[in-house]
Order: structure tokens, then C-alpha cells, then sequence
């Protein structure tokens, strides 16, 4: 591991120019994105739905991994205290928050860390409030563990999503309700919440004596003018209620590596979830996962530098071709992840018509607006992590398919 570390840790980044541009051919590869397509959408379809990006990951990690590979044992492995050195260093230089080395416990994804927590944290039957449209899961990890879903629903204002804090006053006032799961950056409506809308909640969550589970996995995908604010870096109020949950997989495309980390400044709250990390044995992770983390955190700054404006000028596309083409379909702006939002209400009364229509016409496969709650009736979300070509295609395939149907 040591040699690793001096070949890909320490070594200067080369300046490179990196090709988004370029399709990377994915079917064969065991993609649940591409060669699951049929098994999801029930035929072929072009893929922009499951949240990973058509793009190599950063070259560093690439061959870090490679290199590891040919090594022909893949036994037990440590947990790298540089590992966590590199965690630290990443959000300290990237969103000026300084964690500390207590403070982190490593996990095999933010879903199982969020539903690990659920359990931690709360007891059967009372009330974890969410603010949808939101990612699916999280009325899953809810349902599905005998807490109740209570709706603190966005509102959409002059084409932005915002939170209703009255509402979520009220909701986090009853004693029932003992936590909150908070999507920052949101998905799918991009928004990236302001230094003083992450105050406001800070704020209501300490004087009701509600714990925050923070999802920001998408942390590192914010566009030019906007700017991720760790909900726990924020002054005032106590951070004793907040954790934080982060990996490295959006950012950097390893997903399929399934490794995440939680920032738990509270040593209660650590002691209970790193306790129940324990009774379910998940203290081992992949060894290459270990590695891809801390290289992408130390060599991937100027690969994700290059990427950003990829995406915002993907972003701007869909935008403009969408303005220019299908004025009718109204495209919720993002201010970070790679998801955009699109409402079809004024051609589809009937969600899943809508749905059937993206699949069996258009032959485009997106994430329907209704697995993310009620509120996502009649829109659907697109990833635009992928090629400008394969993103074209996709806005020309719904284009035509709505034409034969003279809706254009």
C-alpha cells in the first residue's frame, strides 16, 4: 500500500485536458444503468434515469485501482488512516468545514448508513419528516422500518423550489416527530440551500430537539454562483443534532466501489450508530473502494474542476433546446447535482400515461416524477451526466415522439 501511496498520492497532477465529449461504451460492462434497461423499463430504451454519470472516472483512480488489481490477493484489508486524512483535507479545502478525525465512521453506502441511523436514532412508530419531492428511498427507509413519513412538501415559486418553514415549524413542534431527512444539494430539484435557509433549519431543529440525518452524497456537484454549505459547518445552534452523510461515489463516478462515510460530531450519537455498525458486522470495506476514495479526494480536484462546467453547459442545453423546441415543458433550473427536473403537465394530465409514453413512444428511459411522492406528478427527471450527443438524442427522441402525436 505504501508504494501505491507514493506512486498516486504525492505525485504532482499532471494539467490535462479531459474529454466529456467522448461515449464511453457501457453496455457488456454489467451496468445496471444500461444493460438493466430491460429489466427496468420492460424494453430497450436510451438510459438517462439511475443517478451515475457516462463518464471515466478520474484517470488517478483508474490506474491506482489497476495497479492494486494486479496484485493477485485481495484479502482483508486495513483501514487507512490516510484514508480519513484525505476525507478531512477534501472538505476542509473544497467547503471550509473542518472535520475532525473522531467525528468520521466509514459505511458501505448512504442509503444503508441513512436506514442504519433511522434505527439509531428513533423508535418504532414516530414520525421522520421529509421534504418531497425527494429521493425515492427515502420513503422507503422510512416505511419500511416502522416509522411514519411526515411531509414538509417544497414549494414551487417562480420556478424554484423553496422550504415552507412554517410548515416544518409545525411539524418539527409534535413530540412524535424526532427527525428530519434532508436532501443537500436537493434531488431531484437541484437546489442548493442557502447559508441562511440551512440557519433557519439548524435553528428549528435545536429548538425542538429534532436530529437532522444530512444527506449531502451531492455535496461536490454545485454549479458557478452557487455554493454548498455542510449544514453542520454552520454557526450558532448545536451540531450535536446533526449528521452528516457523504461519500465520494457522485462526485467521482465510483458508485459501484460502495463506499460512504458519516460525520458525527456528537459522542452519544457516534457510540449509537457506530454500535449498531457493530451488531450488524460492517466494519470490513472493499479494499479498492478504501483506495479509489483517497485517491480521487487527493488527485480528482482538477478532473471535477473540468467537469462542472460540462455539466452547467449540459444543463444550458436542455434549457435551450427545451425553450427553442418544446416551450410547453418547463425545466426546473439546478443549481448543483447532474439531475434536471421537467414538468410534462401540460401535455399529460395522467402520470403514468406520462410514464408509458417516455418508454413505449420515446423510448427513453427517465426516473418517473411519482416515485419521488406526490408532488412529482406529471414531471420526470433526467440525468445529464452523460455525453452532449447522447443528451441531444434523448431531447430530439421525446421531441418526435410528441410531434406523431401532434403535441408539438
Amino acid at each position: 500500500m505504501q508504494k501505491l501511496k507514493d506512486k498516486y498520492m504525492e505525485k504532482q497532477v499532471m494539467k490535462m485536458a479531459f474529454d466529456f465529449d467522448n461515449v464511453v461504451e457501457r453496455r457488456g460492462t454489467g451496468s445496471r444503468k444500461w444493460d438493466g434497461v430491460q429489466d427496468v423499463f420492460g424494453e430497450e430504451v436510451l438510459p438517462l434515469w439511475i443517478a451515475d454519470m457516462d463518464f471515466s472516472s478520474p484517470p488517478a483512480v483508474a490506474e491506482a485501482l489497476q495497479e492494486r488489481a494486479a496484485h493477485p490477493i485481495y484479502a482483508y484489508n486495513t483501514q487507512e488512516e490516510s484514508l480519513y486524512e484525505a476525507i478531512i483535507e477534501w472538505n476542509r479545502r473544497r467547503h471550509a468545514w473542518q472535520i475532525q478525525r473522531e467525528w468520521l465512521l466509514l459505511t458501505p453506502g448512504v442509503v444503508p448508513a441513512l436506514t442504519l441511523a433511522v434505527y439509531s436514532f428513533s423508535k418504532e412508530g414516530e414520525g421522520v419528516i421529509i421534504q418531497p419531492p425527494v429521493y425515492p428511498p427515502f420513503f422507503e427507509l422510512v416505511k419500511d422500518n416502522g416509522r411514519a413519513v411526515v411531509e414538509n412538501p417544497l414549494r414551487l415559486q417562480n420556478g424554484r423550489y423553496e422550504i415552507d418553514f412554517a410548515d416544518l415549524e409545525e411539524k418539527m413542534a409534535d413530540p412524535n416527530n424526532t427527525l428530519l431527512l434532508l436532501c443537500s444539494p436537493h434531488n431531484p430539484t437541484g437546489r442548493v440551500w442557502s447559508r441562511e435557509e440551512l440557519a433557519t433549519l439548524k435553528e428549528l431543529a435545536r429548538r425542538y430537539q429534532v436530529t437532522v440525518l444530512a444527506d449531502e452524497i451531492h455535496s461536490d456537484i454545485v454549479y458557478r454562483g452557487q455554493r454548498h454549505i455542510p449544514l453542520a459547518s454552520i454557526e450558532g445552534g448545536a451540531s450535536d443534532n446533526i449528521v452528516t452523510f457523504m461519500a465520494a461515489s457522485k462526485t467521482f463516478n465510483v458508485a459501484g466501489l460502495n463506499l460512504s462515510y458519516v460525520v458525527v460530531p456528537c459522542p452519544q450519537k457516534r457510540k449509537q450508530l457506530d454500535n449498531w455498525i457493530g451488531r450488524i458486522h460492517l466494519r470490513r470495506n472493499n479494499l479498492f473502494s478504501v483506495l479509489a476514495t483517497e485517491v480521487a479526494y487527493r488527485q480528482g480536484g482538477e478532473w471535477l474542476d473540468a467537469l462542472l462546467p460540462y455539466l452547467a453547459a449540459n444543463a444550458e442545453y436542455a434549457a435551450q433546446f427545451l425553450q427553442d423546441r418544446l416551450p410547453e415543458v418547463t425545466m426546473v433550473k439546478p443549481e448543483g447535482t447532474y439531475l434536471i427536473w421537467l414538468d410534462f403537465n401540460k401535455y399529460f394530465s395522467d402520470s403514468r400515461e406520462l410514464d408509458r409514453f417516455m418508454v413505449q413512444e420515446a423510448k427513453v428511459g427517465l426516473n418517473s416524477g411519482r416515485s419521488f411522492g406526490r408532488q412529482g406528478e406529471g414531471f420526470v427527471r433526467l440525468n445529464i451526466a452523460t455525453s452532449r450527443r447522447i443528451l441531444h438524442e434523448a431531447l430530439e427522441r421525446i421531441e418526435q415522439a410528441l410531434k406523431k402525436r401532434g403535441k408539438e
